[in-house]
């Protein structure tokens, strides 16, 4: 992998650990003790060769990311982070009730606690799963679903 993929990912994974974090799907607390294995997806493993890694590297890099957020958490505005909590919001931890076959722009999906939410991003990608866990996160001025499986967290809102 070139070194400008590398990086690519690198601020990807960073951006998602950001989001888990500001979200406050990742206590402060338990942010040093998260292994690396849990702050990238399986694909950003296999692109960044995490497997082939020193025990050394993968711990720099963990403590890379894990830096980067806490800066990012202290620069980020007040404002946004009181605005999720009085809006209510927290991680929804779920999974699909029933067959999730992907995303198709403005696809509802129902969960097993009886949330409904819809996509409201513009975004298509076919995958076949039963029952997937997802997890929605506040994001910004709305939600994010990860869907397990699924290449990237989609924009949604929720409708019951």
């Amino acid at each position: 992998m070139n070194f400008v993929r590398r990086q690519r990912v690198v601020v990807l994974a960073a951006a998602l650990l950001a989001v888990a974090i500001l979200g406050g799907a990742i206590p402060s607390v338990a942010q040093d003790a998260l292994p690396l294995e849990q702050l990238l997806t399986k694909q950003e493993q296999a692109r960044l060769g995490i497997a082939s890694m020193s025990p050394e590297k993968r711990e720099a890099l963990r403590g890379a990311l894990v830096r980067m957020f806490r800066q990012g958490q202290r620069s980020a505005p007040e404002v946004d982070r009181s605005a999720s909590a009085a809006a209510g919001a927290a991680v929804v931890e779920a999974q699909v009730d029933g067959d999730f076959t992907g995303w198709e722009g403005k696809t509802i999906i129902k969960l097993s606690n009886g949330q409904i939410w819809q996509q409201t991003e513009y975004h298509y990608e076919y995958h076949y799963a039963y029952m997937p866990k997802v997890l929605i996160y506040p994001s910004g001025r709305g939600h994010k679903m990860r869907v397990d499986g699924t290449s990237k967290p989609i924009d949604v809102e929720r409708l019951r």
